[in-house]
């Protein structure tokens, strides 16, 4: 959600995937709520299932960021969660590739923390 992410992700995902618009759900603190919030998880599926099947979005990202609001923990902690996040989301078949990024804020650097 936070908007000091949003250029550099998109940039990243259409350098990384070819693709020219990709789609965005924003949640803020994304990474914590998927592994804590089973109704926001719900939630987050049901919109990718349609950027999946009728986008044909073929790869999904989840990023977290340092000075997260939303997830207010330490950046290991944040690394942890998007491991989590993209496994759950790999489990659910729909995506070829699941990717986890988390973005230093202040230098700008994205770092890939795991692919599925």
């Amino acid at each position: 959600m936070d908007g000091r992410c949003q250029e550099r992700i998109g940039a990243w995902c259409r350098k990384e995937f070819g693709v020219e618009y990709p789609d965005t759900i924003t949640i803020a603190g994304c990474d914590g709520v998927l592994t804590q919030n089973p109704a926001e998880y719900a939630r987050a599926m049901t919109m990718a299932r349609i950027s999946a099947e009728k986008h044909g979005a073929a790869h999904a990202v989840v990023v977290g960021h340092s000075e997260c609001a939303g997830y207010p923990v330490s950046d290991e902690e944040h690394q942890s969660a998007i491991k989590e996040s993209v496994a759950r989301i790999a489990k659910e078949g729909i995506f070829k590739q699941v990717v986890g990024l988390f973005v230093y804020v202040k230098s700008g650097s994205i770092t890939e923390v795991c692919r599925v």
